[in-house]
């Protein structure tokens, strides 16, 4: 019994990790694919950079990855010995179903674990890592912070559009063309808006400080008073050169300052329940967070549960049946969390008992068909 144990539990294995590699490759190529082409192409960034993006985004890829790769190692492990009838012969040898089924359940409740903790603290702290990896390589990639393109908004107290990067073009420093700096004040009121054909960009490390000036600037000028005033406007305003200073360490704060509820590790959320209970605010959001994270962990049991009887039942070899119905199942399954999120706010509509629902309904479900199976 024990051999013909260990050697379900040594399958079980092997496919849980080709799996796992499959999902999580998978889900990662899908979702930063046009951001490491951007990195690469755009902002000039090194392997090493993108070697460490692609590691502070692998665990949370790991959340949705590894309940969708249990699902498809219950169908794959239990489909191809069910095919060969290995059960009927463990089954004939005095194994029961139950002690076939119990070590992919038992490595379910293990990867369950450990799912519970990269949402509830790993997961939590890469996508922060992630949100203050730019400005953090500032001080040694500026370029990387000046994205073509795009409106630009790390920096408190300034918006800034780059056309074009080049950064071989001046001894002095990088090079950027075509720029338009907007200053704002303390209410976002835009207070100066100029355009420059270049700008050349250096760094200050000892002060991290990100040097920028500016030339053949023209541009519109308002009273600092009176912002939306469109008759104290200063129109056709022009300068030659025209240097700023960008404060980087204000940016690292700024952006540790706007942590959001997805950026807290357990704990914390826990305290900011705690906290908004306390001031009698209901912590809708906050509860929503918790509970996805340990609804997204349980998965893994949940899709064990329903993947067995349905691998006995397919009765395939084919490696392609199993992830077309993991696919299927999971695509399901995080199709009624997003709708729970949506609700999050509509506390009245109990978005809690929604996204708890296809956990227990797969769970009920994998329970009743391997009733099924084993009065079979």
């Amino acid at each position: 019994m024990k051999i013909l144990a260990k050697y379900i539990t040594r399958q079980a294995v092997i496919t849980l990790f080709f799996t796992i590699g499959v999902f999580t490759f998978v889900l990662l190529l899908g979702r930063v694919l046009r951001q490491l082409s951007d990195m690469l192409v755009n902002q000039k960034v090194g392997l090493d950079v993108v070697g460490y993006f692609l590691l502070l985004m692998t665990p949370n890829v790991l959340g949705f990855s590894l309940p969708m790769a249990m699902l498809a190692t219950a169908l794959l492990i239990f489909g191809r010995m069910s095919a060969d009838n290995e059960i009927t012969a463990m089954r004939a040898c005095g194994m029961s179903l139950g002690q076939v089924m119990a070590p992919v359940i038992l490595l379910s409740v293990l990867t369950s674990a450990c799912c519970l903790y990269i949402n509830a603290n790993l997961a939590p702290r890469c996508r922060f890592a992630f949100k203050t990896m730019f400005v953090r390589l500032g001080s040694e990639r500026p370029m990387a912070l000046l994205e073509e393109g795009q409106l630009i908004k790390d920096f408190p107290g300034y918006l800034i559009y780059v056309g074009h990067k080049n950064e071989t073009s001046s001894a002095k420093g990088n090079v950027i063309e075509n720029v338009t700096l907007m200053t704002l004040d303390e209410s976002n009121n835009v207070i100066s808006s100029l355009r420059a054909e270049k700008g050349i960009i250096s760094v200050n490390p000892a002060e991290r400080k990100l040097l920028l000036d500016l030339y053949n600037v023209r541009g519109d000028l308002r009273d600092a008073k009176d912002p939306t005033n469109i008759h104290k406007i200063h129109p056709n305003t022009t300068a030659a050169r025209y240097p700023i200073e960008l404060d980087l360490g204000r940016a690292l704060r700024q952006a540790k300052a706007a942590r959001q509820l997805s950026d807290l590790v357990f704990s914390e959320l826990v305290d900011d329940i705690r906290d908004l209970r306390a001031h009698g605010i209901y912590p809708a959001a906050a509860l929503m967070e918790a509970h996805q994270r340990i609804a997204g962990a349980l998965a893994c049991l949940a899709f064990t549960l329903i993947g067995i009887p349905l691998g006995i039942k397919t009765s395939r070899r084919e490696t392609s049946i199993g992830i077309a119905i993991s696919l299927g199942l999971a695509l399901g399954f995080y199709f009624i969390t997003v709708l729970a999120n949506t609700l999050r706010s509509r506390p009245a509509l109990f978005p809690e008992a929604i996204l708890w629902s296809p956990n227990l309904f797969f769970e009920v479900l994998g329970l009743w068909l391997l009733w099924r199976v084993t009065r079979a």
